[in-house]
């Protein structure tokens, strides 16, 4: 959400003046620390021009959790052109590199005991023309914050050639408390910077449904 605001040049004290919710509303949700109103979304979608693909992948994000279905995130990519944001991108950016979720362990709403650690793998290819090199997955919000579904902040993306696919493994932990929970992941280089700042690549991401006992 933050890189749609970022993109269309609307700082986030006007992007609160027009929206009328509260900037640091606006900051904690940008930041992955609080969770978006659909309202929210709609907002950030008509005024930025995603057309409607943040509300599309939150209807079937939710329908997921509540049904306990896994919605595969091939499912869930939107083919939107991807968008520059100067310096906030890697300076090896380049409009013909692409990644495609092709396979995932651990499917989303599997259930986990509290405080359980799980591997999770994800299968990436490299669909686009140009090389991978020294590229993370890297944690969006908190990595570690009580309540959440703890991760490590970041796992290294092995380097690959066009058309390559290869798997990024993690060590997560499910939260003490009972209930859906969710961990969004981005490619980034080394220091952060998004590869994929539009949203023809959605997040990579992990739901699980925490209980007691199995």
């Amino acid at each position: 959400m933050r890189e749609l605001r970022e993109a269309a040049g609307v700082p986030l004290t006007r992007a609160a003046a027009e929206s009328g919710w509260d900037k640091g509303h606006l900051s904690r949700v940008e930041r992955g620390h609080t969770k978006p109103s659909r309202e929210l979304i709609e907002w950030y979608d008509d005024s930025f021009g995603a057309n409607q693909a943040l509300v599309n992948q939150l209807t079937e994000l939710d329908a997921a959790v509540r049904a306990g279905r896994d919605v595969s995130q091939r499912d869930l990519r939107r083919h939107v052109m991807p968008v520059l944001l100067g310096g906030s991108v890697p300076i090896d950016h380049h409009p013909d590199d692409r990644a495609e979720l092709v396979g995932e362990t651990v499917p989303d709403g599997t259930q986990v005991c509290r405080d359980q650690p799980f591997e999770k793998t994800w299968e990436i290819r490299n669909s686009g023309e140009r090389p991978w090199r020294d590229r993370w997955l890297t944690r969006q919000g908190s990595a570690g914050a009580p309540g959440w579904l703890r991760s490590p902040a970041r796992e290294r993306v092995p380097d690959a050639a066009p058309g390559e696919v290869v798997t990024v493994r993690m060590t997560l932990r499910a939260p003490s408390q009972v209930g859906a929970s969710t961990a969004y992941f981005k490619i980034t280089d080394a220091a952060g910077r998004l590869y994929y700042p539009g949203l023809e690549s959605p997040p990579i991401y992990c739901t699980i449904f925490t209980t007691y006992d199995l």
